[in-house]
């Protein structure tokens, strides 16, 4: 596709053009190969593989960061998907970090210190079926359903799509909503990982529909 008509189609998917949104997802995400080799090189789990790939996308389409056309979109949207995969690496060490505890002690006349995971000595009992529940109580529909049906049934966005008979990117839109409520309420940043707020999150191949 020239140039020209990459800058348009960015356009017209962030005004909300839903075959825009269809065509600049399957071309230029899920159907981009050099997208898919460096998120294989990346990230081990297949399902955080696809998180990545919507919030990348979600994160293109509800930025303020003009798009020129000096380089080819799939450079683009290539550069926007290493961003989130470097903020979900930043997000992980600060998750371990966060689980660590340093415990000092003698040895011998000599001061040691080691690092242990907070769990291990169990500093923190947390039932995860019941705080789960929990979260889920503070969603609306049909957001609650979304979100459970991919943290605790663990399906993918297409299956989620099959259960509760809605296009793949309405789905991606609920599940991204229910993430940006919870952040608010435990008080963590629900930012875009490229630009600014407005758009809803589209999704992966049906791109009709919204919450």
């Amino acid at each position: 596709m020239p140039h020209g008509d990459e800058v348009e189609l960015l356009k017209q998917a962030r005004r909300g053009d839903d075959a825009a949104r269809e065509t600049l997802y399957v071309q230029y995400f899920s159907g981009n190969r050099q997208v898919a080799a460096l998120l294989s090189r990346e990230i081990r789990d297949p399902a955080d593989r696809e998180d990545i790939l919507h919030d990348a996308y979600i994160s293109m389409v509800r930025s303020a960061a003009e798009f020129r056309g000096d380089s080819k979109l799939r450079t683009f949207v290539y550069r926007v998907v290493q961003i989130t995969i470097l903020q979900k690496h930043r997000n992980d060490r600060a998750d371990r970090e966060d689980k660590m505890v340093r415990l000092s002690f003698e040895f011998e006349g000599e001061e040691r210190s080691r690092e242990l995971a907070i769990c291990d000595y169990q500093f923190e009992r947390v039932e995860a079926g019941a705080t789960a529940e929990k979260l889920y109580s503070f969603l609306p529909e049909p957001l609650r359903t979304a979100f459970r049906l991919r943290l605790s049934d663990e399906l993918s966005y297409e299956e989620i799509a099959a259960v509760t008979k809605a296009p793949v990117n309405t789905v991606a839109t609920r599940i991204f909503k229910a993430r940006a409520v919870l952040a608010r309420l435990l008080g963590a940043p629900a930012t875009g990982l490229a630009g600014g707020e407005s758009e809803r999150r589209p999704g992966k191949k049906t791109m009709g529909g919204s919450n």
